[in-house]
């Protein structure tokens, strides 16, 4: 699928899901903004991805960013399994103090949980993708947001309402 189309969908998924049911508080700022840089992997193999997505990283200059993956992980394990390595080598590095970064999945599932629970929507996207946050910007939201903890409860239940 071309770029375009892919970095569009993403974007839908972001307007009409995450900002239109209020998934995350923070996000309609930085959408409508533009602050939301889209990169979509071409590399296809794992070391090459991980090396890719280090150097990519390094050279990020948006408020927050999407890495997606579009053809390179259709199974949510392996999805995972290139996720926690970059995770993994994330802490250990010097980017650690910079960046926090979350998974996304067409097919994510919370450990735990029902594959056909609701709850999971928080975390399903169109595409794998590796949501890229600067630690500073979400220190200042979590500072201006009155109970920040409640946000991942409080979207389990509306989702559960709504989807059940």
């Amino acid at each position: 699928m071309e770029d375009k189309i892919v970095i569009e969908n993403s974007k839908k998924w972001i307007a009409d899901f995450v900002i239109q049911h209020n998934i995350c508080p923070f996000a309609k700022h930085v959408f409508d903004k533009n602050a939301i840089g889209y990169i979509v992997e071409k590399e296809t193999e794992f070391d090459n991805l991980v090396i890719s997505f280090f150097n990519r990283l390094a050279k990020i200059n948006y408020d927050t960013a999407f890495f997606i993956y579009e053809s390179q992980y259709p199974d949510f394990l392996d999805f995972l399994d290139f996720y926690y390595t970059c995770e993994a080598i994330l802490e250990d590095s010097d980017f650690d103090e910079l960046y926090q970064i979350v998974a996304f999945h067409p097919d994510y599932i919370f450990g735990g949980e029902d594959e056909s629970d609701p709850s999971n929507l928080t975390n399903r996207s169109p595409y794998p993708m590796i949501h890229i946050l600067l630690r500073d910007q979400v220190e200042r939201a979590i500072e201006s947001h009155d109970d920040v903890n409640s946000i991942p409860s409080k979207n389990i239940e509306y989702l559960r309402k709504l989807f059940k």
